[in-house]
């Protein structure tokens, strides 16, 4: 297999032999391009081993690979031993062809999940280059099934030989009566030499075989460690040689051999397999593409699988201004139990360590200033049933509207059963007026990191247990570090009216403006926040003050 990079500076000689010139970009310098696509590419025409591009993300600030590795030392991992060696020291040899199925797995998936985008060149939308239909299967996802069998089955392998080699010592007494001369003693015949029943052709085992040879194939061609049952002997290179260019023909010919289910699958997963090495063979022009323009699609809808919800109120993610928001949820307020509020966020497809612009973040606070508007319009029509809460009326005080962004990462020892959520950065607050955080202009916003392994391995899983999950815990982290930073920054206090509240608002509004807020249920106790260090407020007449701790 062929590894290329998204965006590594790459000479044109190096890609005109492996990639269609309509792939990359040739640069200002004349002899140097960059790949901006990411996915699958197999060309019969022009190499027999397939093309795949990872993502951004794996480079690092130096331009390398897993920390020491050049790019260009993936262009040829069949003839690069001293790479291949340096892997498989490191424990990524493996690592490598699994993510590629993965990779292609998620972008099967984004095209599969976005049915109702273009899928041409040509769309600003989901930038989608395939020829691989519905039903087709290509060499990495015949990989996938194939190495799953072998993983789900071994008991039956083994039982199966087990079974067949006791039925081969088994006497034939039938044989042995009619054509060995028996001894009597004490009245009862005995037979020196007896004859075993015929042994007869096991075509499970045959196919066994077949499956066998073929996943040694794999670990020959791709530098697999798959374990092949040793009870089991494989083809020599000239009997699977032949296999392979007769496959077809060898499997029609065992097909109705009294195979049980399991072996039926895997007769028929083996007859693609050998479909489409005859097919390549006879189509010199054969080709398979899944490639995708613009990668940061494809994350942010990994992204809004795992946290965002379905089914919102229209005019909330696509909203008037033509923005479109990546993730949006319903979820707890920061203030207290009774209320909900609208968490939003925004996925960062960059490359490792790269920093967010001041233009991300402004557009950012953009997005929830378009949401904060978009309830308030509904609360100001009286459509509002729900326990979504962003103004006050009463103390005309806004709710603190959570905001982040998620960027990925591609940790050091490639683990992608920890998603590796961890905060990056607090930015520096967007506000009209000094110490007022229920001011609707005060809008907070915060980034995090996210393992990008995590994502897309969980992004390809049919189940939903583990993106429940991901999705309850996550929920939980983005509001509690927002938490922390608000006690942190801010001391809150919890007034406590004595008698007329309202009255006790109206005397005290050009004082506590912005620093006052009233959750629904509360009657007669207000919320204070002030930056520590500044205003007390121990003046307040006909109220008591008490201290107040949001709740994470």
């Amino acid at each position: 297999m062929i590894i290329l990079f998204e965006e590594y500076h790459y000479e044109i000689s190096q890609l005109e032999p492996i990639l269609s010139e309509r792939y990359y970009l040739p640069l200002a310098d004349g002899f140097r391009c960059k790949i901006n696509y990411v996915g699958y590419y197999f060309d019969a025409s022009r190499q027999a081993q397939p093309v795949m591009i990872l993502p951004k993300v794996f480079l690092d600030d130096s331009g390398k690979v897993f920390g020491n590795f050049d790019p260009t030392d993936f262009l040829d991992l069949a003839s690069n031993e001293k790479t291949r060696n340096a892997l498989k020291a490191e424990n990524k040899l493996g690592f490598l062809y699994e993510m590629t199925t993965w990779l292609f797995l998620s972008i099967k998936k984004f095209k599969e999940r976005n049915i109702q985008s273009s899928i041409s060149e040509t769309s600003d939308l989901a930038q989608v280059v395939s020829n691989i239909g519905q039903q087709a299967i290509s060499e990495l996802e015949i990989m996938r099934s194939l190495i799953r069998f072998n993983q789900e089955h071994q008991q039956l392998f083994t039982f199966i030989k087990k079974t067949n080699s006791s039925q081969n010592h088994k006497t034939d007494w039938t044989k042995t009566i009619s054509r060995k001369t028996a001894y009597f003693q004490n009245g009862s015949p005995h037979y020196l030499d007896t004859l075993n029943k015929q042994k007869t052709v096991h075509y499970d085992e045959e196919l066994i075989v077949l499956f066998m040879s073929v996943l040694q194939s794999f670990n020959q061609k791709y530098f697999l460690k798959i374990p092949i049952n040793s009870l089991y002997k494989t083809l020599s290179v000239a009997e699977f040689k032949h296999f392979i260019n007769n496959g077809t023909r060898t499997l029609k010919r065992i097909k109705y051999k009294y195979f049980n289910d399991k072996l039926l699958k895997l007769w028929h997963l083996l007859y693609v397999f050998c479909e489409r090495n005859e097919k390549i063979k006879a189509q010199k022009s054969f080709k398979e593409v899944l490639l995708v323009r613009d990668f940061n699609i494809v994350f942010e809808d990994m992204i809004d699988s795992l946290l965002a919800e379905e089914n919102l109120p229209k005019g909330l993610k696509k909203q008037d201004d033509r923005k479109v928001l990546d993730h949006i949820y319903e979820y707890q307020d920061l203030l207290s139990n009774q209320d909900t509020i609208y968490h939003i966020a925004d996925s960062k497809y960059y490359g490792a360590n790269a920093k967010l612009s001041k233009y991300d973040r402004e557009k950012q606070y953009t997005y929830a200033k378009n949401v904060i508007q978009y309830n308030i319009n509904w609360l100001n029509a009286g459509e509002n049933t729900m326990q979504v809460r962003y103004r006050d009326e009463l103390t005309e005080g806004y709710n603190i509207t959570p905001n982040f962004f998620i960027s990925a990462f591609v940790n050091d020892n490639l683990d992608f059963r920890n998603n590796g959520l961890d905060f990056k950065e607090n930015f520096k607050r967007n506000k009209h007026f000094i110490n007022r955080l229920f001011d609707r202009d005060t809008l907070i916003l915060q980034a995090y990191n996210i393992n990008f392994l995590f994502v897309v391995a969980a992004y390809i899983q049919s189940g939903t247990a583990q993106k429940e999950i991901f999705k309850k815990n996550t929920r939980t982290i983005f509001r509690s570090k927002l938490i922390s930073y608000l006690n942190k920054n801010f001391e809150f206090k919890k007034i406590i009216v004595e008698s007329d509240i309202e009255h006790f608002v109206e005397q005290n509004f050009r004082k506590l403006q912005g620093k006052i807020y009233r959750p629904s249920g509360w009657e007669n106790e207000l919320i204070l926040a002030t930056e520590k260090g500044t205003f007390a407020f121990e003046d307040l007449q006909n109220c008591e003050i008490e201290a107040y701790d949001l709740s994470i």
